[in-house]
């Protein structure tokens, strides 16, 4: 229970940090703070401080703009877990905010309230160098070839010389200058000369590793056992718990999460719970596996367990890669049926129907599935062995080769283990009572050569939620500005698979939206139904509407619809447009501002990754126009899948997914306007089935309460 001490802990440095930085009291923030207290402590315990309550404690707070949702769930959640001998684990969606909540947030809390609690960021194993592959290709020879076999396309293939690089991380490591996280490297390193030295899942042997004493990786791991509350993010959160949890983070059941822009979780949690299969690219690293496993073994001169594994191992590889080239040549028919996509190299996509697919394709993913689990297998103990070699220091092989080969073998057996998982999840038969998971194929053009892929992904993240997260955790806060869809919570908890003993809060903005900022509409004119007159519409309107020398940010939900616009502009308006695929997200923001800052005014154009997440406040951003109702893409898999289940348990799925998604969307675009209280703008949508259909009159009423426009 939320004891009178905990209380006046939390109500001492709420207090004492609206008094230190002169602040005003708000009541939602206050309101904030008691609810996420109340339902954190709420939580039943045994003797031993374990959740014994069947259900964790849950608590979704939609927070608006200028609420001061990082403090709220600060001063709340920080007090309660350490009373509670909790982690606190504070999960953000994108770098902006994770930054702030590390270089702001939490120092400013700890400079102007009487709270002392530690803090680290965690980041994943591929964030650090590992200083095993460091050394391999430093020193060269024979450890370092096994690592060229695994890292053939990274390394060998690739243009200059990365000597250098390695050279200066290890003279900077050896000086102290440099702890080993990319991140935190002077200069901007290449993805393929980072690959090189960072971990790959199934490359680290742990405490058997040479270096395992001066790890860079396993340094930042073991301060987080140390600290009070860890700040990471979803991918990170949701890494753990797809790994069973307590392997990256501390276990659930000893901590508190709190995931802040909490919208994204039902998109994250279905990602990372996702499986794929590209049959060309498996097939050219069987080749790979196939030949490290052979000159491995002639290293050996066909001796002992480790030499016959191998041996096992080429029959195995060799055998999977026929079974391969079968399965693409019965999947090929599938692309005289599949639907064209725009995204760059595929030329096709076939969705199975529900997410059933046919039984000769299953028959044919069984055997495949069988034959890399077999291999998965032999690969797994060749590293069993490996690693008693390093345990022990000595063996079969000697301890560099064996950690040099740990290092190419455990990579492979990864991803031999995903590409069987994936024929598994692909094969297998849904329950007739569950949501389907989606089932597609993908058809890429390489290089004139038609590749395929297969897909297989959850449609709700719920499930996966529930068994990872929901069952072991102790409680969580959910909190963002747009959390509810149409007035109601059950978008997002449907989504989630919330506890039925979640708390949901609704806490308005501070902002006045009646005198901030004005919504207009259009009566007609604007139907992107007819997708060239939309886009013709457009066009004309932009100069005419964006005549100040401010900032603004006009929001597409199309690439194609984007270009066509900005091709058909006047020439001397479309000197100030910045669309958003010419420059990286940072540069793009960086040459807004100082157009803005000269007078000259700048339009930027963008797509859905900048309808979120980006602050630009003031004359930054004085006019948000959106194209039209952000409608999810018609042709996802994983939406289609989820619309045909709902349909067919006769219900309504453009009524149930699309409208509420859509409603989200539109909302957390719109919100880029008000960012700080003395923001004024004007939003426009061009988008005339918000006034003339039923559906988008319920999405405007759920917009917040500017005063309207019809034009």
């Amino acid at each position: 229970m939320l004891t009178d001490a905990l209380k006046q802990t939390i109500q001492t440095a709420y207090s004492r940090m609206l008094q230190n930085k002169q602040l005003q009291t708000r009541p939602g923030q206050k309101r904030m703070i008691a609810e996420i207290a109340r339902t954190l402590c709420a939580v039943e315990r045994d003797e031993d401080g374990r959740r014994s309550a069947p259900e964790p404690g849950v608590c979704v707070v939609e927070a608006g703009t200028g609420t001061g949702k990082t403090l709220g769930y600060l001063v709340s959640a920080l007090p309660v877990a350490q009373a509670l001998d909790k982690k606190l684990i504070i999960a953000t969606a994108t770098v902006t905010l994770q930054e702030q909540v590390l270089q702001k947030d939490i120092p400013d809390l700890l400079q102007h309230s009487d709270l002392r609690f530690t803090y680290a960021l965690a980041k994943g194993r591929g964030r650090y160098l590992c200083l095993a592959k460091l050394d391999n290709l430093l020193r060269g020879g024979g450890s370092a070839d096994a690592l060229r076999d695994l890292f053939q396309m990274e390394v060998d293939t690739r243009e200059g010389n990365d000597q250098a690089l390695y050279e200066n991380m290890l003279e900077r490591l050896n000086g102290g200058d440099w702890q080993g996280d990319r991140d935190a490297w002077p200069e901007t390193i290449d993805d393929g000369a980072w690959r090189a030295v960072a971990v790959e899942q199934g490359q680290c042997s742990g405490n058997r590793c040479s270096y395992f004493s001066s790890c860079c990786y396993f340094r930042n791991r073991n301060d987080l056992d140390k600290v009070d509350c860890i700040v990471a993010n979803h991918d990170l959160v949701l890494s753990d718990l797809a790994l069973g949890g307590g392997v990256i983070l501390p276990a659930p059941a000893d901590a508190i999460y709190v995931f802040d822009e909490a919208h994204q979780l039902p998109g994250k949690g279905i990602n990372h719970f996702t499986h794929s299969l590209r049959l060309g690219a498996t097939a050219q690293w069987l080749d790979q596996l196939a030949t490290a496993l052979q000159r491995s073994g002639a290293q050996l001169q066909g001796q002992g367990k480790l030499a016959d594994l191998l041996r096992e191992g080429i029959d195995l590889a060799h055998a999977a890669r026929v079974t391969l080239q079968q399965t693409h040549t019965l999947l090929q028919p599938f692309s005289d049926r599949a639907e064209a996509v725009v995204a760059k190299g595929e030329t096709g996509q076939f969705v199975f129907a529900k997410g059933v697919v046919d039984d000769f394709v299953c028959q044919q993913l069984d055997n495949l599935c069988a034959e890399l689990t077999s291999l998965a297998i032999r690969l797994e103990k060749i590293t069993a062995i490996l690693k008693d070699c390093l345990e022990n220091d000595g063996g079969e092989v000697d301890r560099a080769r064996a950690e040099s080969w740990f290092l190419l073998f455990g990579s492979l057996e990864v991803r031999v283990a995903a590409g069987a998982a994936c024929c598994l999840h692909f094969s297998r038969a849904d329950d007739s009572h569950a949501v389907p998971a989606a089932r597609w194929l993908v058809f890429h053009d390489n290089d004139g050569v038609v590749d395929v892929s297969l897909h297989t992904s959850p449609v709700l993240a719920a499930d996966a939620l529930q068994d990872k997260l929901w069952s072991s955790c102790y409680g969580a806060v959910l909190t963002s500005a747009t959390l509810s869809a149409l007035g109601s919570f059950d978008f997002l908890a449907q989504r989630c698979g919330l506890p039925s003993s979640t708390s949901f809060h609704r806490i308005q903005s501070p902002f006045s939206h009646q005198e901030a900022a004005v919504l207009r509409v259009p009566r007609q004119g604007f139907d992107p139904t007819d997708t060239a007159g939309h886009t013709r519409a457009i066009t004309e309107l932009l100069p005419k509407l964006l005549t100040d020398k401010s900032g603004a940010l006009v929001l597409f939900s199309s690439r194609r619809q984007l270009l066509d616009v900005l091709e058909g502009l006047d020439p001397l308006f479309r000197r100030q447009v910045l669309a958003q695929d010419d420059y990286a997200k940072q540069e793009l923001l960086r040459l807004h501002r100082a157009a803005v800052n000269r007078g000259e005014g700048s339009v930027i154009f963008g797509l859905a990754s900048l309808a979120e997440g980006i602050d630009l406040p003031g004359a930054y951003c004085t006019h948000v126009v959106i194209a039209k109702i952000p409608f999810p893409v018609p042709n996802d898999p994983v939406d289609a899948t989820l619309g045909e289940w709902v349909k067919a348990q006769g219900r309504n799925p453009f009524q149930e997914i699309s409208v509420p998604e859509a409603a989200l969307r539109l909302i957390q675009a719109s919100g880029r306007l008000l960012r700080q209280e003395s923001d004024r703008g004007t939003i426009t949508i061009l988008d005339q089935r918000l006034l003339s259909r039923s559906y988008g009159r319920a999405i405007l009423d759920s917009l917040p309460p500017y005063p309207r426009e019809v034009f």
